[in-house]
């Protein structure tokens, strides 16, 4: 109230009479946002959608409950004018309820947000408290009155919902007969499936492996049986197929995670669609049929239908996206004995692999161009003090590709590899494998993959490039070097801005560290390095020091202290330089590394990554876990 008093008596008098209205506008601005993009950021990445998503997320509570408390004051007289202004505010109310809701695109920002359902429950508790307040005090008996308690009810479920969703994201129940029963009836269902129907294999392979794995739950302790029944195993397709089954997968981990997907594609969360929209619709036509005169000369009357207009488009526009679902699909297979449900899988299913899922798409950072294109911007003093020049650096020099075929192909092939080698045991070499099965597992090798993984990573990654830019001039390039390029940057892209992702604590410290001896290397030699080939062919050619200045070795922390960074870069490159079949190695170790970083990352930190557009690391994931023993110990 202090800060009204401030304001000029105009806008303090036009805040009075229009603030709600102002609000109630921003808070249904904020509900299509979440609807149109609150499940794009699945498959857009970026910090656009992310910054755009979080602040419709977080503002739209926050001015649903501003709008709360002043719906508490409003005032409350008898004359007949003040009346009706009074029911239409009120009924904004049970309106700002199914708001608070939230669309069906989105319950959760962030995975911490599924471990405050209590606290939802909570909420949902004391606004339901507020409405029914509101309500009561401005209940008059009239016929405008009792459109309270359909759009009253049409609130509470919205809002149900999204509690449920939130509650029961994580919900760990243990193995139940259902879960039994239903793994018993799926190969019934693969046995009925149309062969001629394309895509519906892929869809029902995916959503029985997630719901017998259920990758979000930590303390799943159910080791799933369909590890040895043939009708459940991806191991006969195509890298593509495989890929596009994992995908699946995740998307419904996703929605399990997100959305709201689980619960209305139940035969409960069906019910109480039909019951929620059917409430909105029948407040809309008996607030048509009593005020039909006063919408344009009453602008209360035209606001408050305005918004009732605006909610059944948002309902309509939800409801005709049901069908377009994995998980409708799902449950048109277990009814396809019904009426109507085959034609509409045929239209459906085939449609299903077009439907975007994750951006399918590789992050990439090159270290040496980081380094060659080291810029300021302005105010880099301003955003080094804040310890932020780094960051946005980094977020220049990132770039994304499309996630080739090819590569696809490379990584099945290896992964089987990695397979062979552990069983069903958790990965614990990171290069170790991949170098034996080549015959380098020895002294010339060894010491790059028994490095701290962070330093491994780096190594590798500056060696890649030196073979990368020696081989290409040659005219040797193929397509496992380009491929075995586009792992080197994505691993350096996760140690370079998602280092929580690969458990290193030293991440940061490594990077600086490696960019600070390379930009030392580029700037004694500023005159003869324009380009990356001319660093790398140097760095491969010229002896380069053994020892740091002492001024330098001040410098050094614990973790880099006699740690030469571009002497091991320089060492393993000539190393690999020798070899025929380098880029088998480089490949082969890459994919271990990868698989290693994959397993070792807990699973919150890949169900983060799903609402960033997914990544390589989380499908690699998937597919290891899917091999992995829970109760194995390695010794």
């Amino acid at each position: 109230m202090l800060l009204l008093d401030l304001l000029p008596g105009q806008l303090r008098e036009l805040w009075n009479t229009w603030g709600i209205y102002m609000l109630a506008l921003v808070s249904f601005s904020l509900q299509i946002v979440l609807t149109l993009f609150g499940s794009r950021r699945r498959y857009i990445p970026g910090i656009r959608i992310r910054f755009t998503v979080w602040f419709a997320y977080l503002l739209s509570g926050s001015v649903v409950k501003i709008i709360m408390g002043k719906l508490t004051t409003i005032q409350v007289k008898h004359t007949e004018q003040q009346t009706i202004t009074t029911e239409l505010m009120a009924l904004l109310a049970p309106l700002l309820l199914v708001q608070i809701g939230n669309p069906d695109t989105i319950t959760a920002y962030s995975i911490e947000d599924n471990r405050l359902g209590l606290r939802q429950l909570l909420s949902l508790l004391f606004q339901v408290g507020v409405v029914v307040y509101i309500l009561i005090r401005c209940w008059t008996n009239s016929p405008l009155s009792l459109l309270y308690l359909p759009s009253f009810l049409a609130g509470i479920i919205k809002y149900g919902e999204s509690v449920w969703a939130l509650k029961s994201a994580l919900w760990n129940s243990g193995l139940t007969i259902e879960d039994i029963d239903q793994e018993e009836n799926a190969l019934a269902l693969f046995q009925k499936l149309s062969e001629d129907i394309t895509g519906l294999e892929f869809i029902l392979k995916a959503y029985y492996r997630f719901n017998c794995l259920k990758p979000h739950l930590e303390n799943w302790l159910y080791q799933p049986f369909y590890e040895s029944l043939s009708w459940m195993s991806i191991d006969a397709y195509s890298a593509e197929d495989v890929f596009r089954i994992t995908e699946t997968e995740l998307g419904f981990m996703y929605d399990m995670l997100y959305t709201k997907a689980p619960i209305i594609y139940s035969w409960i969360g069906c019910i109480l669609r039909i019951i929620s929209f059917s409430s909105l619709a029948f407040t809309l036509f008996g607030f048509t049929f009593l005020l039909k005169k006063g919408f344009i000369s009453h602008t209360d009357v035209g606001f408050t239908y305005s918004m009732l207009i605006g909610a059944i488009i948002l309902e309509v526009y939800q409801i005709l996206l049901l069908p377009f679902s994995d998980w409708a699909i799902i449950e048109m297979i277990k009814h396809h004995d019904k009426p109507f449900v085959m034609p509409c899988l045929r239209v459906l299913a085939p449609r299903s692999h077009k439907w975007k899922r994750w951006s399918n798409s590789l992050a990439q950072f090159n270290l040496v161009d980081f380094c060659l294109h080291d810029e300021e911007f302005k105010f880099s003093r301003i955003l080094k003090f804040r310890g932020m020049d780094m960051k946005i650096r980094k977020q220049y020099s990132r770039t994304r590709v499309d996630f080739p075929k090819t590569l696809k192909e490379l990584m099945v092939q290896e992964m089987k590899e990695v397979d062979i080698e552990r069983g069903s045991k958790p990965i614990t070499q990171r290069g170790q494998w991949a170098l034996q099965r080549y015959g380098c597992l020895n002294p010339d090798f060894k010491w790059s993959v028994k490095r701290d993984f962070d330093k491994s990573i780096t190594i590798w990654h500056i060696a890649t490039d030196i073979c990368y830019h020696s081989d290409v001039q040659c005219d040797t390039s193929n397509s496992q070097i380009e491929m075995s390029r586009l792992l080197s940057n994505y691993m350096m892209y996760l140690l370079a801005m998602r280092p929580h992702m690969l458990c290193s604590t030293t991440a940061k410290i490594i990077f600086e560290h490696t960019c600070t001896k390379f930009l030392t290397f580029l700037r004694t030699r500023q005159s003869t390095i324009k380009d990356e080939y001319e660093a790398c062919r140097i760095l491969s050619t010229e002896e380069l020091a053994a020892k740091d200045s002492d001024s330098n070795r001040k410098k050094e922390t614990m973790v880099t202290s006699k740690w030469h960074v571009l002497k091991d870069a320089q060492r393993l490159a000539r190393n690999l330089m020798d070899k025929e079949n380098r880029w088998l190695i480089i490949s082969s170790v890459w994919i271990e590394m990868l698989c290693y970083a994959a397993s070792n990352c807990p699973a919150d930190h890949h169900a983060e990554q799903l609402k960033r557009g997914g990544g390589l690391i989380t499908h690699v994931w998937l597919l290891l876990a899917h091999k992995t023993d829970k109760f194995s110990t390695s010794d």
